[in-house]
């Protein structure tokens, strides 16, 4: 007989954690210095890593994130110009549902080409899923797109958006 008073613990989300990610990557690109102004895009095949640590309160959860990705875009019209990298620090805040956790993130990404050493600070922001699989390991799926504006002090409004898998370890 099961007592009705006893309650399954819940998982944690708090504490750090490393991880690595996999996915796909969109870049649309608007160059304002002609007339009519140019655009242009490309897309390709990501990779990255990160770690952070997040802090449990109650069902919800808050903490930062760093993150690095290999990106490799190259524009479709300018072809001799590939967004190389990018790298992001971000503040994360969701809700846990026990093993599964729903967050948003938003923060600032670096990004640097391989063209005239061009690289630049622009916004971030996004949402994604992570599932406990056991106490250590977890699996996600992130969103996130980035804001490029006069990159590099340039007439370039980029903007970059990545949909990736995840794979980490929760110390």
């Amino acid at each position: 007989m099961v007592d009705a008073d006893i309650n399954p613990a819940r998982f944690g989300w708090q504490g750090a954690y490393l991880g690595v990610s996999a996915g796909y990557a969109w870049l649309k690109d608007v160059d304002n210095s002609f007339t009519p102004p140019l655009p242009d895009k490309g897309e390709d095949w990501n990779a990255g890593a990160y770690g952070g640590y997040l802090a449990q309160f109650g069902n919800f959860v808050a903490g930062a994130e760093v993150e690095a990705n290999r990106l490799d875009i190259d524009y479709e019209f300018l072809s001799f110009i590939t967004v190389k990298s990018s790298y992001v620090v971000k503040a994360r805040a969701g809700y846990a549902f026990d093993r599964f956790l729903v967050s948003g993130h938003a923060g600032g990404v670096y990004a640097a080409t391989n063209f005239m050493g061009l690289k630049d600070w622009g916004w971030e922001a996004g949402a994604g899923i992570d599932y406990a699989l056991t106490d250590n390991v977890t699996l996600g799926a992130q969103y996130s797109h980035y804001g490029f504006n006069n990159f590099d002090g340039t007439a370039i409004d980029a903007k970059i958006d990545l949909v990736s898998a995840r794979v980490g370890y929760k110390f």
